[in-house]
């Protein structure tokens, strides 16, 4: 070790997760001692005796414990992002007594699936920021102060945007001040858009006089009972023309009211004269003319209806419906349809929170969970074949491990509670939910063997292969796939490979397949009662009680073109291949006598293997020849010299021919 230099050492690419685990050489100078130190030690005290400085400045502020900066002309910001999609995300400053349960300010946002009933916060939505103080104790502590510094400033309230026009109202030093299109909202439904009681030009000039009335009689002091009696009087006649002025309505072109009760027709009756309610509830309504309605239009019961013979939304479009383009994700309401510019689409908000499906881009159906356990969101389900009393079907999980848990129906991007209604995406586009977890866009997903799940690699093996979405963005809130199911049983399977039905699944078999270019069939083991073989190569095992070939070579391809014995008849040859051809050694053999040699053939596989073999040039003689033993690796060659008498002797250089046909693989 003492050897290696530091920078021949090997890099270590990350900090283990246990940081205990990873440890650095360290000398401390004050003690003049060299040891080891840890991950964790060096983090936890790298800033415990220094101020935290984050960027490229120094500390320019007094009393500063962290610092982040840096210098750019857009914007410099420090994140704090959670992304489990049911919490939240918060910076919190605690007092010097505070506690988990209070004493301190909150500075906080909602994340898409935060649940209000869960978190005790019914005033929350999901995306909702929040600003709030907690106090110590049930003492009257922790206010929140809003306020400026600087003389002729204002605490200034802008709604819906960023720009001039959407303040609608300025704290200043001397009072609130509302904009020209602001008004006050109490708790009745009534508002206030002016400091008028009444309305103006003569209703005005009346309250004014009725309240002097009404001041002056309350300010009179009485002498005697006959003055006692007018000053009553006068200030009963004082109140009813108070009250008869608030309620008097001046007759202009356009009428405002906080309330109104009517007992026969409201008629719009002239070109340009308009009706404009902010809420309006009937049993029956039917309009003729044009209606500008600001809140609600409700028929209250089944049997109210409302009937248009032409609506009108910004302009005017004759037998049509012009939607207001809302920009972002506006809240949530079972029942609302609007139009989205991120979608560029209807969004139909279902009774489950997160499900918002674009209409014409998804299909999508209702379903109910009756498994015993909650689905999970960003899970792949399948039918069941049970329904409800209200026809909703049954889902559960699907996975791949046969064809019926793979009978895929569709997506939940949202989880089902057991016992719980949800929705199920069939087809087409899943927009606007955490897609984090489905890996990276341009991925195809196939369906897992685990139950619910998706890969971006197909399943292997005897699992069903299904194709069921094509990831467009993982991103954790405007995420989008694209729901495809399809079987792809072929999927992962060599060119050629020929299918087949196994318990209930389509499996690949590994041993016969079809060659594209010529069309033939290439198998490694058959075994039949018949085989009829044309003009074909068979490499592997045949097993068949009856083998008809035209043209059969069995075993390898490879032959031998041709060995030599070397030193005499008896000498032993390698000659590998399944056919080939020997020359013997010239040396003499008499007559009446026989000769043995080994041929070493590593094609030789088997003791059942048979070779054959002949003359291919038997010279002058009366020669016999025959296999007398097979082994693995090797057989042995017999050639006896049939001749009689001296002059039968024979030197010759008899050729042989052989060919071995192997039993197995």
């Amino acid at each position: 070790m003492s050897q290696i230099k530091i920078s021949q050492l090997p890099d270590i690419a990350s900090i283990n997760a246990n940081t205990q685990l990873t440890v650095f050489a360290a000398v401390d100078l004050a003690n003049d001692t060299t040891g080891q130190i840890s991950a964790q030690t060096l983090a936890a005290g790298l800033y415990s005796n220094a101020f935290l400085v984050v960027g490229p400045n120094q500390i320019a502020l007094s009393n500063t414990a962290a610092q982040f900066s840096n210098s750019d002309p857009a914007f410099v910001q420090v994140n704090l992002q959670n992304f489990n999609s049911a919490g939240s995300g918060d910076y919190v400053i605690t007092v010097d007594n505070g506690t988990q349960s209070g004493g301190y300010i909150d500075l906080g946002i909602n994340n898409s699936q935060w649940n209000p009933v869960t978190a005790g916060q019914t005033s929350q939505y999901p995306y909702d920021g929040y600003l709030i103080v907690d106090g110590i104790g049930t003492s009257p502590t922790g206010n929140l102060v809003l306020g400026t510094a600087n003389p002729s400033t204002n605490v200034v309230f802008a709604v819906g945007g960023y720009s001039a026009s959407n303040i609608v109202a300025k704290m200043t030093a001397t009072g609130l001040t509302l904009n020209t299109q602001s008004y006050i909202v109490f708790g009745d439904g009534s508002k206030q858009n002016t400091a008028y009681i009444g309305p103006s030009g003569t209703a005005n000039s009346a309250a004014s006089f009725a309240n002097g009335a009404f001041t002056l009689a309350n300010n009179t002091v009485g002498v005697d009972a006959t003055q006692n009696t007018n000053i009553i009087s006068a200030q009963s006649f004082a109140n009813s023309a108070f009250t008869k002025a608030n309620s008097a309505v001046q007759n202009t072109a356009v009428i405002q009211l906080q309330a109104l009760t009517l007992t026969g027709n409201l008629i719009a009756n002239s070109v340009g004269q308009g009706i404009f309610v902010d809420t309006f509830t009937s049993n029956s309504a039917t309009f003729s003319k044009n209606v500008a309605v600001l809140g609600n239009l409700t028929a209250n019961t089944l049997l109210g209806n409302i009937f248009f013979s032409n609506v009108t939304s910004i302009t005017t479009q004759a037998n049509s419906i012009l939607w207001t383009v809302q920009s972002g994700i506006v809240p949530q309401q079972t029942g609302q349809l609007w139009y989205s510019s991120n979608t560029q689409s209807l969004i139909l908000d279902t009774d489950v929170v997160g499900d918002r499906p674009s209409i014409s881009k998804v299909l999508f159906f209702r379903a109910y969970n009756n498994t015993g356990a909650s689905i999970a969101s960003n899970s792949f389900v399948r039918l069941t074949g049970g329904i409800t009393s209200n026809l909703i079907p049954y889902i559960a999980l699907a996975d791949a491990t046969n064809a019926a848990n793979a009978t895929v129906a569709g997506f939940v991007s949202n989880s089902i509670a057991n016992g719980a209604y949800g929705f199920v995406y069939s087809s087409g586009l899943v927009e606007n939910f955490n897609a984090s977890g489905l890996g990276v866009g341009g991925d195809v997903l196939y369906l897992s063997a685990s139950p619910g799940q998706s890969s971006n690699v197909a399943p292997t093996g005897s699992n069903t292969v299904v194709q069921v979405a094509r990831v467009l963005s993982n991103d954790p809130v405007y995420g989008k796939i694209s729901v495809q199911i399809q079987l792809r049983q072929a999927y992962g399977r060599p060119n050629g490979s020929v299918l087949y039905a196994y318990a209930n699944n389509i499996v690949s078999s590994n041993t016969l397949s079809i060659n594209d270019a010529t069309g033939y069939m290439n198998a490694n083991n058959i075994i039949a009662n018949n085989i009829t073989v044309i003009n074909e190569t068979i490499t592997g095992t045949v097993n068949a009680n009856t083998l008809i070939a035209n043209t059969m070579v069995y075993g390898s391809a490879t032959a031998n073109s041709g060995v030599t014995q070397l030193s005499s008849k008896s000498t032993a040859v390698t000659a590998n291949g399944i056919s080939g051809q020997i020359t013997m050694n010239n040396a003499t053999l008499n007559s009446g006598t026989g000769v043995t040699f080994t041929v070493n053939n590593s094609y030789v596989q088997h003791v059942y293997d048979m070779v054959f073999v002949s003359f291919q040039n038997a010279g002058s003689g009366n020669y016999q020849v025959c296999v007398a033993n097979t082994r693995v690796g090797s057989f042995d060659v017999n050639v006896y010299n049939g001749a009689t008498g001296p002059s039968g002797n024979r030197g010759e250089a008899l050729v042989l021919n052989w060919s071995l046909i192997r039993v197995g693989n």
